[in-house]
């Protein structure tokens, strides 16, 4: 993550953000490939007119099907960098609110005017995209915070196919979790803090590794995943849907207030639909 950091965020809530997985993918497996900007270049990106869902910060947090604060607030606010104008801003105090939970703010789910969409169909594929800024963001080796997450619900839900996670050594990855509940990093870059960061993720629906896949965009660049392709395979089904999850979930190691910047988040059926558009 190369862009230079802002000098100084004129912004009275501090910035920063986590996610947590939980049982027993929370140790990663695999070798993690080169990460920054590899592979190659996205297609043109075009209007959003297309897209099966996008939040906009002028209806608040009504386009997601909910929210979930333990504890934390969801707003939206005027980006603090002052390039892409209104943003939901997660934020924590990062003070637990009772031992057994964890430490989350998030928002979760997509919802439309036909009702909540939900990727359930095997053989459906979806491009989610959005744009990241983080800062302060406490992190500890040895912990995680996990950025994004595709969360798993319904029957037979045990832990996320994948999730994007801040590491306590300076890196952020992309962590995928098969059904046997073995994890592999497949991505990884250095983490860059007070700066916005463009994501795509596409997947392919399938409780079936080998009709399932992923791939991944880092601020426009298609990225190389484990085996040097930019498609992983991957069962992205877990449960009876998986669905998006943005914002703060964090191990317990983990301490001090937290927030998330999310702009542009989208769903589409190409990555031209999702893409982060200025």
């Amino acid at each position: 993550m190369k862009r230079p950091l802002i000098p100084h965020l004129r912004w009275g809530v501090a910035l920063v953000t986590g996610i947590v997985l939980t049982g027993a993918c929370s140790a990663t497996a695999g070798q993690a490939p080169s990460a920054v900007r590899l592979g190659g270049a996205h297609p043109a990106a075009g209007p959003r007119a297309s897209a099966l869902w996008h939040a906009d910060p002028a209806r608040g947090t009504a386009d997601f099907e909910g929210t979930e604060t333990k504890p934390g607030t969801v707003k939206v606010v005027d980006d603090p960098a002052g390039q892409h104008g209104k943003s939901f801003a997660l934020h924590t105090s990062g003070d637990k609110i009772d031992g057994p939970t964890r430490v989350r703010v998030e928002t979760r789910g997509h919802r439309t005017g036909s009702g909540p969409l939900r990727y359930s169909r095997d053989g459906d594929v979806f491009y989610i995209g959005w744009r990241s800024m983080w800062g302060p963001l406490p992190t500890k080796k040895g912990e995680w915070v996990v950025l994004w997450q595709l969360k798993d619900y319904g029957s037979g839900a045990a832990t996320p196919p994948l999730s994007l996670r801040a590491r306590g050594d300076g890196t952020v990855d992309l962590e995928y979790c098969d059904p046997q509940l073995k994890t592999t990093q497949l991505w990884h870059a250095p983490i860059a803090l007070g700066t916005w960061h463009d994501f795509v993720l596409g997947i392919k629906v399938s409780k079936d590794p080998a009709r399932g896949w992923v791939r991944l965009w880092h601020d426009g660049t298609a990225q190389k995943l484990p085996g040097g392709t930019e498609q992983y395979p991957a069962a992205t089904l877990r449960g009876d849907w998986v669905t998006d999850k943005w914002g703060i979930y964090r191990s317990d190691g983990v301490k001090g207030p937290a927030t998330a910047l999310l702009n542009s988040p989208a769903v589409g059926r190409s990555y031209q639909d999702a893409a982060p558009k200025d």
